[in-house]
């Protein structure tokens, strides 16, 4: 694995785990932003190098979608989830674990994880060399997810679990690309319009306080 590819994998997921941990959504927020900025930053450069060796229509659609791709992970959803918090609140909360047991849970999935990647580090194929990264990602996006009232922190789980996958989406076909994007976008508009919502009727930004019926 190159150096390059290893500190942007190693950031994105350092930016995650500490994602885990937050307590502000803003903080959260911003954290998910620096997660899919290093995560997609090493695809930009191989398809920007392939460009500029190339100059080629293929090369320039590839560039093109996977700017798109990067610069609506890294920028558009979070500022849609942004523009949630303003119109609602900096929420500042604890995980539903406490942190010791937290911590040991976090600690116990980023050890096994190491411990696959060790074991199984000669026989990954080279395309799926970041897959240990990807698995741990994913996997520290969803306990972020579930262990958190606040519905704009459970948004960013789900959008940083998403960005985990990019490595590999990256790699999908070039027709599949822009129904991710605009489904992912369409989703993070929903939940903010659904957040809002709640937020105005109930007062409160914990999900257990949102009632079915008044």
């Amino acid at each position: 694995m190159e150096t390059i590819v290893f500190i942007a994998l190693l950031t994105s997921t350092v930016a995650t785990l500490l994602g885990v941990f937050s307590k502000s959504t803003k903080q959260t927020i911003a954290l998910m932003a620096l997660q899919a900025a290093a995560i997609g930053f090493v695809e930009l450069m191989y398809v920007l190098v392939n460009l500029v060796l190339g100059l080629h229509m293929e090369a320039l659609v590839k560039f093109i979608a996977s700017f798109v791709e990067w610069f609506s992970a890294a920028a558009i959803s979070p500022l849609i989830i942004y523009w949630g918090m303003v119109r609602t609140a900096d929420t500042v909360d604890k995980p539903l674990i406490d942190v010791r047991r937290g911590s040991l849970i976090v600690a116990a999935i980023v050890l096994i994880h190491l411990g696959l990647w060790v074991y199984y580090y000669q026989v990954i194929p080279k395309q799926l060399e970041a897959l240990p990264f990807i698995s741990l990602m994913f996997t520290l996006s969803v306990y972020l997810m579930v262990t958190r009232r606040d519905p704009l922190k459970v948004l960013v789980g789900l959008n940083m679990a998403e960005n985990a996958l990019f490595p590999l989406l990256a790699r999908s076909p070039m027709v599949v690309v822009p129904f991710l994007l605009v489904l992912m976008i369409f989703v993070n508009i929903v939940g903010v319009f659904i957040v809002m919502e709640s937020h105005r009727d109930y007062g409160s930004m914990e999900i257990s306080d949102w009632r079915l019926s008044r």
